[in-house]
C-alpha cells in the first residue's frame, strides 16, 4: 500500500484538501456563500467523468443538501440537518478518496 503519483491520484488528494477547506467555509461563513455549491458541482462532473469513483446517488444527496443551505428558506433546525446531511456526504467523499488512491 504505498503511494503512486499519478495525475489522477494527485487530482483526488486536491479534492479531498478541497473536501476538509469546505467543511471549515460551511462552519465558518455565511450559509449564503457560493464556494460550497461551486464544489458540489465540481464534485458531480468528477463522478459524472469518472463513475468508478464515487457514487453519484450519494453525491446528488450532498447537491441537494448544498443547494438547501445556499437558498436557506428553511428553520435552523432544518439548516442544521442539512449542514449534518452535507459533512456525513463530505465523510463518504473523503474515505471513497482514500480508498482510490490506495488502490490505485
Amino acid at each position: 500500500m504505498s503511494f503512486n503519483a499519478t495525475n489522477f491520484t494527485v487530482s483526488i488528494l486536491l479534492l479531498m484538501a478541497l473536501t476538509i477547506f469546505m467543511a471549515f467555509v460551511r462552519v465558518r461563513k455565511p450559509i449564503d456563500n457560493n464556494w460550497p455549491f461551486l464544489y458540489w458541482v465540481l464534485v458531480a462532473v468528477l463522478t459524472i467523468s469518472h463513475p468508478d469513483l464515487f457514487d453519484f446517488r450519494v453525491i446528488a444527496v450532498g447537491l441537494i443538501a448544498g443547494l438547501m443551505l445556499r437558498f436557506e428558506f428553511m428553520n435552523p433546525s432544518l439548516v442544521r440537518l442539512a449542514m449534518v446531511v452535507e459533512l456525513i456526504i463530505g465523510v463518504y467523499i473523503l474515505h471513497a478518496s482514500w480508498m482510490t488512491i490506495m488502490s490505485y
